[in-house]
């Protein structure tokens, strides 16, 4: 399903790596410009680190699949020059390197309000650098991906749609934030529909805006936005959960300290967890103050991460929360039935299936 399909016309595979080469030094110097400074030669970096790069895969493949093609044209080139960043559209790259800037700088700024020491399997960047430094590179992306939006050569018309979707992203993702950092103040159970809201404000958003600067760099009208509305918003969900649930069958229980990768996991220090709030839910007695404790981020004696592995475990949390993930990748598919372009609403179909790509099987035994 993801590589070659006759409606679709994408390779997903070979797209995908082409959208991962992009982010090698030597292509973003290309694309953005010289690191002359020391804060562009760390949020560079910063960039090119690590990473699932779904984010600007999305907005390619919403571009790729919804631009009219010449008859007989491809929509992406074949052979290595794909792999190798150098035969896409140069204003697809600066869209895509927007997208994963605008990310990038959450996720510094994410860890620095959560305390995070690690991200990637390494320090988190102001764990590096110091928070000063690393607020100022978050701050840097943030108006790298701004300036690259506005060197895209479409009509401005269209640059307003972007810079408008990003704005509308960007700030959606701050209260979710802010819902999830209040939630941690508060030091009570988060009920499981608060969490998946907060995955809504908070993860969501980015998926949203790769689609719209993708669709609108190819000239897609307003009529496509609802439908890609839902579908990123789903897919965001999914994705949040698909998170929680990664970290838990690593055996790591939800916890502060847990090395954090692409979007992090919250947990036990506060941050709202759904596979502890679904535990906090159907708990009681001594086994809810247990998780309440969890939840607060007050437990400090030895063997407390294994008990609270055991309790989650002994609760089914996570067949509950593979119900929740399979509702969610359901829902983006379904999203899509309304999309006039079949050629689109085939290449999201796939994306689904490409960034779950497992998961239908385990849903599945847990039903």
């Amino acid at each position: 399903m993801t590589r070659q399909n006759p409606t679709g016309g994408l390779d997903l595979d070979a797209l995908y790596e082409a959208v991962v080469s992009w982010f090698a030094p030597e292509v973003l110097e290309a694309v953005a410009g010289p690191a002359e400074t020391e804060t562009e030669r760390i949020a560079r970096a910063w960039l090119a680190k690590g990473g699932k790069r779904w984010r600007p895969f999305l907005a390619a493949c919403a571009f790729l699949s919804f631009q009219r093609r010449r008859e007989g044209e491809d929509p992406i080139p074949k052979g290595p020059s794909v792999r190798k960043g150098g035969e896409a559209p140069e204003d697809l790259r600066k869209a895509a390197v927007a997208v994963e800037c605008f990310h990038k700088a959450s996720l510094i700024h994410d860890d620095i309000e959560d305390g995070d020491g690690e991200r990637y399997g390494a320090k988190s960047l102001h764990a590096q650098y110091g928070v000063p430094i690393a607020l100022n590179a978050g701050d840097f992306l943030l108006g790298e991906g701004y300036r690259l939006i506005g060197e895209i050569g479409v009509a401005d018309g269209a640059k307003v749609q972007m810079v408008r979707a990003a704005a509308r992203g960007h700030r959606s993702l701050c209260i979710g934030q802010g819902e999830e950092l209040m939630a941690k103040r508060a030091r009570r159970p988060v009920a499981p529909a608060r969490v998946i809201e907060i995955f809504r404000m908070k993860t969501a958003p980015a998926f949203e805006v790769a689609l719209r600067v993708g669709t609108t760099l190819a000239g897609a009208g307003e009529d496509l936005w609802p439908a890609l509305a839902r579908y990123g918003e789903a897919l965001g969900i999914a994705y949040q959960i698909r998170d929680d649930l990664a970290d838990w069958s690593a055996g790591a229980a939800p916890g502060p300290g847990t090395p954090r990768g692409d979007a992090g996991t919250p947990g036990e220090g506060g941050q709202p967890s759904i596979l502890l709030s679904l535990a906090e839910e159907r708990a009681t007695g001594e086994t809810k103050r247990f998780l309440e404790a969890a939840g607060r981020g007050s437990l400090a004696a030895e063997g407390s991460s294994g008990r609270l592995a055991q309790v989650l475990a002994d609760l089914g949390v996570e067949e509950s929360a593979r119900r929740l993930l399979d509702r969610y990748r359901r829902e983006a598919v379904t999203a899509l039935e309304p999309l006039p372009s079949e050629g689109l609403r085939n290449v999201l179909e796939r994306v689904v299936g490409k960034m779950f790509a497992g998961e239908g099987a385990r849903c599945a035994a847990a039903l």
